[in-house]
């Protein structure tokens, strides 16, 4: 079958390269032209030219992108990463991650280690997108440096709060209940979103595994849910304590 006979123009990523590289090169020649009759003309030549280098070098940057092409939206992530699209935090298998790494730190050095898993529930039953960005946001500004959080479940966040024993995990989840409860309310609209947030709180243990030590978080979620919510519970190991 006989092939297809190939265009003989230039590709189009090529085009802008090849007429910005002639016109520089003409305007470069025009300088040294006219250097010695009209010295006058040679430095505003010259000046031309190097405005004309300067898309030439982007366009050689960009030579590989085809015409039109859109840029990818920030939301899009690649297969497999380790972002959530809406709140634009860690998702599960990120969260997931960062809370194995720091149990092994937590393991290997004997320092304390806490877990919190949060809750947003909705007067209705149904959660807003909005009501999730929010929280997200709020998380984002008040957690410390170290501390980590993602996206576990649809409702559900996942905190890791390394160097921190579960009395000051407590206080922390507090804080951020009390500030995340503030920011429903400030919310504009015809009212405040009909929100609210339960926190879990568990301390690592020495050889519990990823799955125990979440678990133990979501329970003391469950509790805290099952008196009412908006309010923090912990989880009481029975364990001995690291």
């Amino acid at each position: 079958m006989p092939q297809p006979a190939r265009s003989s123009s230039l590709p189009w990523s090529w085009r802008p390269v090849v007429t910005l590289a002639a016109t520089a090169a003409l305007v470069w020649a025009l300088a040294t032209l006219f250097a010695e009759s009209f010295p006058w003309l040679r430095w505003p030549l010259v000046l031309v030219a190097a405005f004309v280098q300067a898309p030439l070098a982007y366009a050689l940057l960009r030579r590989g992108e085809p015409a039109g092409a859109a840029a990818a939206p920030p939301e899009a992530e690649p297969p497999g990463g380790l972002v959530d699209a809406l709140t634009r935090s860690l998702n599960r298998r990120g969260v997931s991650s960062s809370l194995i790494e720091a149990m092994a730190q937590s393991q290997r050095y004997g320092t304390p280690l806490c877990v919190v898993s949060l809750g947003v529930e909705g007067v209705a039953g149904d959660v807003p997108e909005e009501g999730l960005s929010l929280v997200a946001a709020v998380l984002g500004e008040g957690l410390r440096l170290p501390d980590r959080f993602g996206r576990y479940e649809e409702d559900e966040f996942l905190l890791v709060l390394p160097q921190t024993r579960l009395d000051e995990a407590s206080r922390v989840a507090e804080r951020l209940r009390a500030a995340i409860t503030a920011t429903l309310g400030r919310v504009a609209g015809p009212g405040p979103l009909p929100l609210s947030v339960s926190f879990g709180v568990a301390e690592f243990g020495r050889g519990q595994d990823l799955e125990k030590f979440v678990a133990g978080a979501r329970s003391a979620l469950a509790t805290a849910r099952a008196a009412g919510g908006n309010q923090v519970a912990r989880f009481q190991a029975t364990r001995p304590r690291m």
